[in-house]
């Protein structure tokens, strides 16, 4: 199965310690099998310099493979590049990739630098000694790096991020915590969000499967819920939200709670509603009124009233009632 995550396929990084024992330890098993008769010097030396060039082999093929398998950010899709942004630092990337492309660099050029000295050592002695000099410089140069590769480690969390294509339509689900937007994706799609009645239920944006009438396929999004404050108040978890609608470019549906059991008020979801808002201008928006086997018709119509839009369903995601018709009809707005 084809995976559009770009971080599907970054390599896993190990410690430092890690690295330096597994390149030290391949090379303290090498040995130099020629016949008795030959120069004990010329064996002590052809056998450091095979030490010094397993390591700095290993430890360099190591550091340039996590480099060039890690992506550049410039060249994926703005949707995972702000995913990205929130849950690390930008410049810490840059600079922890920089610093490990250089140490490989370093390392190999120390390797040619201590070879040649090596070829000149008057004795085995002296040939061991340049060889554990370089080996120190190497722990040095790694050291250096620790908190970089510690850093590029963490990245295996972005293996989780979902895997969405651009290529088929999307339709997000977002509205304030707690107002049915998990159940809502998993009344209408294969995806098994976790649902739970308290705030946050849903830390990370997740995607599941739509087969629409007609065999029309498509994605839809659950977002975390989102709080009425600035941009620049919102958590982490608010602001993976904030990526989606930004960036996952088709349908959305924004969901309102008018029996207030979600711990909002509706004046309150509105607010929500309104600060995003301007991330809908130019889509396809339904505002789906949920939880209608709890919701009276004062409720509904009070909430219809304030909203004020011409595209309000009314629907129960617990029971999956009216959720498909909001998908398909956005999905036919879409062209799709």
């Amino acid at each position: 199965m084809i995976s559009f995550n770009p971080f599907s396929n970054i390599p896993g990084v190990p410690t430092s310690q890690q690295l330096i024992d597994m390149a030290f330890g391949r090379a303290s098993k090498i040995s130099i099998e020629l016949p008795s008769k030959r120069d004990p010097l010329l064996m002590a030396k052809l056998r450091e310099i095979r030490r010094i060039r397993t390591v700095a082999s290993i430890i360099s093929d190591r550091l340039k493979s996590i480099v060039n398998g890690m992506p550049n950010l410039d060249s994926i899709h703005p949707f995972y590049r702000d995913l990205f942004c929130v849950m690390f630092d930008r410049d810490s990337y840059v600079k922890s990739l920089r610093n490990v492309s250089w140490a490989s660099s370093m390392i190999l050029k120390l390797s040619k630098k201590y070879v040649r000295e090596i070829r000149g050592a008057m004795d085995p002695r002296e040939a061991a000694k340049l060889r554990r000099a370089f080996y120190g410089r190497v722990s040095s140069i790694i050291d250096d790096i620790d908190e970089d590769l510690k850093f590029l480690s963490n990245l295996v969390k972005l293996r989780r991020l979902p895997s969405i294509d651009f290529n088929i339509p999307i339709i997000v689900v977002c509205g304030a915590p707690n107002v049915g937007k998990s159940s809502f994706v998993k009344c209408v799609s294969t995806a098994e969000p976790e649902i739970a009645e308290y705030p946050f239920t849903t830390k990370n944006v997740s995607v599941g499967h739509i087969m629409g009438s007609h065999g029309v396929r498509a994605q839809i999004v659950d977002t975390p819920g989102l709080l009425d404050r600035p941009l620049n108040e919102r958590n982490k978890i608010e602001l993976q939200a904030i990526a989606a609608l930004k960036n996952l470019r088709g349908g959305v549906v924004f969901l309102i709670d008018p029996t207030e059991t979600c711990g909002y008020p509706l004046e309150y979801q509105l607010n929500v509603f309104k600060s995003v808002k301007e991330f809908f201008a130019d889509r396809i928006l339904v505002i789906g009124l949920t939880k209608m086997d709890l919701a009276s018709k004062d409720q509904i119509d009070k909430a219809t009233k304030l909203i004020n839009y011409d595209k309000v369903y009314v629907c129960n995601s617990l029971n999956c009632i009216g959720t498909m018709e909001i998908v398909e009809y956005i999905l036919r707005s879409m062209g799709a």
